[in-house]
């Protein structure tokens, strides 16, 4: 099954910050970089068998797909420690049993995928995690055969090791994201088999050639290693932290509190069943932008170029479902998944031209409660119909304040005079990043009005009125692009969480 690189892939969307290009990798990786090789680059393919998760009524992956993966690379034939090591495009072919993917698709003919593999750089006893994303464009699904062959193809991030000895590539876990010409996009959680050799490629990094030395005086030998150093993996130079990793106790808080059910449909008159249940440990980082409509500027929203918060989820807490007719024989319903989400959202900074000339920067103070995400599908004898939605209240909080450079004091209590409703929608159909469910994570698009200010000012002085009148009122659209969330345990899913790209931010968002 050979495997065809392809240039000229759709491009990411612009990223505000260019270190958000880099965030995508916890140890070793940076984003772009020089060959670290001064030898062609030699290809490599590796065929892996891996287990598909299909989600179920409520939305949880079970496996029962088999699935055939061949990753390609063009990795140099070896390294220098200390250089960024390119991969060259990657080729990750997907082969699915062709019943079984047509099965998902009834009515489609064309699918296109978007594929999310988990990387493992190993040298010696360090490690470090990387994430390979890749797409395929639309791929006819055959009517006669025994496979569906997606091919995907993008470029992954530079590996940066910093001594020498053998680098190795494992390949862990894969989501794809399947869109159909027809019909609801589907996410699959796919996980290699047990026991299967997950190598996808090594480079050697041999010892660098100590330099030559005069007749009759000694050899140079290398710097001596400073105590406590390991001398085997760096992290390239990047502009910001990287996230700390994290581990599977981060991931298994789950949050409690009350489901805001308002913003789910009414239930129907007839066979209306309400489950509660205990929920699922899940985590994910969500990304996004804020726009102050009056400003025609935005703010970036739990920026990956800083320190960036953890979203918390405990999936699936209720389940309700009924039917729309006393006809036990009609088969249509509706079935609607709830879970409950929080995020202690890191302060934000922003800088906006007031009255079109003052450069006016202040820091933005979250106060968010209990997040509620519901997956609504009112006919369950057709998918499209599902909806998605995210619910919570916030209140902001302004301080370190500048006019012009120049430190205005605002007071500690600089705040929105009460808490406003945010409802986000995730759509399935997106183009950008379809939101199926929590589990496959997506673009979330919606607008807010925000309340006049208070509590601004100090020494008898009254600010209120000046940020009312520059931020406050409605039309104030955000864009968040979640994650897919990570499932911790014996056997984790998209663990560790991955990192999202910023979403766009489309010129319509100010109007």
């Amino acid at each position: 099954m050979p495997i065809t690189t392809r240039r000229g892939a759709r491009p990411h969307p612009a990223r505000l910050a260019s270190a958000a290009a880099t965030a995508l990798l916890v140890g070793l990786l940076s984003g772009t970089g020089s060959s670290a090789a001064d030898t062609a680059p030699v290809a490599t393919r590796t065929d892996l068998d891996y287990s598909c998760g299909l989600p179920d009524h409520n939305g949880v992956p079970s496996a029962d797909l088999e699935a055939r993966v061949r990753v390609a690379t063009h990795l140099p034939g070896s390294g220098v420690a200390g250089k960024p090591i390119e991969a060259g495009d990657v080729g990750v072919e997907v082969s699915l049993p062709r019943a079984g993917a047509a099965g998902l698709f009834p009515s489609a003919t064309t699918v296109e995928s978007a594929s999310t593999l988990a990387i493992e750089a190993v040298q010696g006893e360090e490690r470090a995690q990387a994430t390979w994303q890749s797409t395929a464009p639309g791929t006819a699904i055959p009517r006669t055969g025994d496979s569906l062959l997606l091919a995907h193809t993008g470029e992954v991030p530079t590996v940066t090791v910093n001594s020498s000895g053998t680098l190795r590539l494992l390949a862990g876990a894969l989501t794809l994201t399947l869109t159909p010409d027809v019909g609801a996009p589907v996410s699959l959680s796919c996980a290699p088999a047990p026991g299967d050799p997950r190598e996808v490629a090594r480079v050697s990094v041999p010892e660098s050639a100590e330099p030559s030395a005069p007749a009759g005086e000694p050899s140079a030998k290398p710097p001596a290693k400073k105590e406590g150093e390991t001398g085997n993996v760096t992290v390239s130079p990047r502009s910001a932290e990287e996230p700390p990793p994290v581990q599977d106790e981060d991931c298994a808080h789950m949050p409690t509190g009350e489901l805001d059910t308002s913003v789910g449909e009414p239930p129907p008159p007839y066979r209306h069943t309400v489950t509660d249940l205990e929920g699922i440990p899940m985590c994910a980082y969500a990304v996004g932008l804020s726009t102050v409509r009056k400003q025609n500027g935005s703010m970036i929203i739990n920026d990956l170029a800083g320190k960036p918060a953890l979203m918390h989820v405990r999936g699936v807490v209720r389940s309700e479902g009924g039917g729309w007719s006393s006809d036990p024989l009609d088969l249509d319903g509706y079935s609607q998944i709830w879970s409950l989400a929080e995020l202690d959202l890191p302060d934000a900074r922003s800088t906006f031209l007031s009255f079109g000339f003052v450069p006016v920067s202040a820091a933005v103070s979250f106060e968010t409660s209990k997040i509620t995400i519901l997956t609504s599908q009112p006919h369950t004898i057709d998918p499209t119909t599902a909806v998605n939605y995210v619910a919570f209240r916030q209140s902001l909080r302004l301080h370190d304040v500048e006019v012009n450079g120049t430190p205005l004091d605002v007071g500690p209590s600089c705040r929105t005079e009460k808490s406003f409703r945010v409802v986000l929608n995730g759509n399935m159909f997106s183009k950008e990043y379809p939101y199926v469910n929590v589990f496959s994570g997506g673009l979330l698009t919606g607008k807010v009005d925000i309340p006049a200010f208070t509590g601004c000012g100090t020494g008898g002085e009254n600010l209120n009125g000046l940020f009312t009148a520059a931020i406050s009122g409605p039309g104030n659209e955000i864009r968040m692009n979640q994650a897919p969330t990570c499932l911790p345990g014996d056997f984790p899913v998209a663990c560790p969480p991955a990192l999202p790209e910023l979403p766009s931010l489309k010129p319509s968002s100010s109007s």
